[in-house]
Order: C-alpha cells, then structure tokens, then sequence
C-alpha cells in the first residue's frame, strides 16, 4: 500500500447514507446511484465516502459525482475532500462492484491488523478507463 499526500478539493453529485451491512445485503444505494447517475457524469467518476458514525460498520454518505467546476446545480451536493495523508490501492481492469469490494477488503484487513489507523473523514474513489483507484485517509 502506498502512502500520498492528497490537497483538498470539491466534488459535486448524488450523495446518499447507507452502511456496509446494507450494501452486502442486496438492497444498497450504491448500484442504484451507479444505474441512474453514473454514465451521465460530466467527467470522471468519483465517489466519496464521508460523514461517517463511527467506522467501517456504522452509518456513512455516498457522494457519485466529478470534480465541482465551480458551479453546482441545486439537486446536487458538494463534498471536499479533507487534505492529508491516504493509502492509495488500484485495480486496473474491469471496475465490477466485486472489485470494489475486494479492494475495500484489503483496506479492512490491513485495519484490523494494525497495519493503518483510519482517519474516518474522506475516502474516495477515482475512476477512469483503465480501473480504479481508492484513497483512504489515514491518522499519520
């Protein structure tokens, strides 16, 4: 896992909460904000985990949008990524939500191990043409 500093910056879109129970359960949010908004995005997707109760188990937001560009239409919401130090994972290829997952298991995993301490501020998601990447803002 690598470590980088991210600078702070907006992201604009469709946010909903949800919890990690409900989206294994079959009933999230997540695929449904995908099926809706996703491919009428005016730039690389991002989606943005913020606003959390507690941590990997409690209450979050899910923001799907882009880059704001400084304009924000009234149905969507703006999230800014808190600045500071992220472990970064990629997944290059297909983006199908198994992936995701096993990207998000990792980070789990390395958790639970002691390995990183998350901040539970932002974490995101970058995609592009040739996969993903997922930032996860750590305690440094």
């Amino acid at each position: 896992m690598n470590q980088q500093y991210v600078e702070a910056f907006t992201v604009s879109g469709r946010e909903e909460r949800t919890t990690n129970a409900v989206e294994a359960g079959g009933n999230g949010i997540i695929g449904k904000l995908w099926s809706h908004f996703g491919h009428n995005l005016p730039g690389p997707p991002i989606a943005v985990y913020s606003s959390y109760a507690s941590d990997k188990d409690g209450e979050y937001a899910y923001l799907l949008g882009t880059r704001s560009r400084g304009e924000t239409a009234a149905e969507l919401v703006e999230r800014q990524i808190v600045p500071g130090q992220y472990v970064v994972l990629s997944f290059e290829g297909a983006t199908t939500p198994e992936a995701i997952v096993g990207l998000w298991m990792q980070v789990w995993s390395a958790e639970t191990s002691g390995q990183i301490k998350r901040a539970y501020k932002t974490d995101f998601e970058i995609y592009s043409a040739s996969g993903v990447q997922l930032f996860v803002g750590i305690d440094a």
